[in-house]
């Protein structure tokens, strides 16, 4: 009896880590999913689930998360410090693996309109495939070093590497230990050797290993949490958002009552994940608006301001305006609500939207 309520909360788990991908123009969402079952043969499988002959506790453990304030986290893997993944967001990298087991996931734009994505993962040995694994700009950085993690990326742009460097990050870049990821051949061939690269638990272990990267840490969490399904927002108008990056980026998010979910779209196509070729869910979504300029005068790349600004929490159907701030670059996002105070969330993970301020206007609840 035991081991069937374990494989049933496995399940009741797996449903709320549903994955996802968008399509460019002339693309189906029935095209993406075939290209998945076209891709699935070549990809390595990430790392399984191992079944304990042990007899497991009969309740999930208080312990939580640290990223998410979800209870049921192993409390051996507290003080532990997180890793943060670059992941390819243009078309010809989806659909994406691995983001479907990320605890937290920012997008923001990196050159002319495309944007990119951050995952970052409190357990750094329980990483699947994840990729295809991109480069780094500045302001990633320091959107990480908050959680204090051990961050991967495949290359960077020059002040990228500059932050890296001058701030000390522990890094494990694709450029120099190529040979810690799997490349994907069918993507090299099909789809181009830049969108092709992977990296799990066991490639991150063998560079971190190498050189000598301590494990031990406090990451800062992004919110505080209450209890499960404990907050209630006001605005209750909030079951389909749509948040602009730029002309040709956009992130949906729509609301599952039944499962206290947002089911994730990208470009306007449900945003899929390659291992289980389902959407991408989140408890919460969280929208900050800021300045997004040219970068020291630069056609394409991009300078994100990260001092502060207005946006939204979004939960359970509903939405809160926010105000929030960040010191230097290792400081975490301050998020307060209308009465000044730094706001409590639903246990939970979260898609974080930054995005130009200037979008404000065209972001849209229903």
């Amino acid at each position: 009896m035991k081991r069937h309520l374990l494989r049933l909360l496995s399940s009741l788990m797996a449903a709320a880590l549903l994955a996802g991908c968008g399509i460019t123009a002339g693309e189906t969402s029935e095209e993406v999913s075939e290209l998945s079952s076209l891709m699935a043969s070549s990809l390595p499988p990430s790392i399984p689930s191992e079944e304990s002959s042990e007899p497991e506790p009969p309740a999930v453990s208080a312990t939580r998360n640290p990223l998410t304030g979800e209870p049921g986290y192993d409390e051996a893997l507290l003080g532990r410090r997180p890793v943060a993944v670059m992941v390819n967001n243009i078309a010809a990298a989806l659909p994406q693996r691995g983001l479907a087991a990320a605890d937290l996931v920012y997008e923001v734009v990196t050159e002319g309109g495309i944007t990119r994505l951050m995952a970052v993962y409190a357990d750094p040995a329980s990483i699947p495939y994840v990729g295809p694994v991109r480069s780094v700009r500045h302001y990633y950085v320091a959107l990480a070093l908050p959680y204090d993690p051990v961050f991967v990326h495949f290359g960077g742009s020059p002040a990228g590497y500059n932050y890296i460097s001058n701030l000390g990050v522990d890094n494990i870049d694709g450029m120099s230990y190529t040979n810690a990821f799997y490349q994907d051949s069918w993507r090299a061939s099909n789809r181009g050797r830049e969108h092709s690269f992977f990296i799990d638990a066991d490639g991150i272990a063998s560079v971190a290993g190498s050189r000598n990267y301590d494990f031990a840490g406090e990451p800062a969490p992004l919110f505080q949490y209450g209890g499960p399904d404990s907050v209630v927002l006001d605005q209750a108008d909030a079951s389909e958002v749509f948040v602009p990056f730029s002309t040709s980026y956009s992130a949906g998010f729509f609301y599952d009552a039944e499962t206290g979910l947002y089911r994730k779209q990208r470009n306007g196509a449900d945003h899929i994940d390659a291992d289980s070729n389902e959407v991408l869910t989140f408890k919460n979504v969280l929208i900050l608006y800021t300045s997004v300029t040219a970068y020291q005068g630069e056609a394409q790349r991009r300078e994100v301001a990260l001092g502060g600004g207005d946006g939204w929490y979004v939960t359970g159907g509903g939405r809160q305006p926010i105000s929030w701030s960040k010191g230097d670059s290792q400081d975490q996002i301050t998020i307060t609500g209308p009465d000044g105070k730094e706001i409590e969330a639903n246990p939970g993970k979260c898609y974080i939207c930054i995005t130009d301020k200037g979008n404000a206007a065209s972001t849209t609840f229903k």
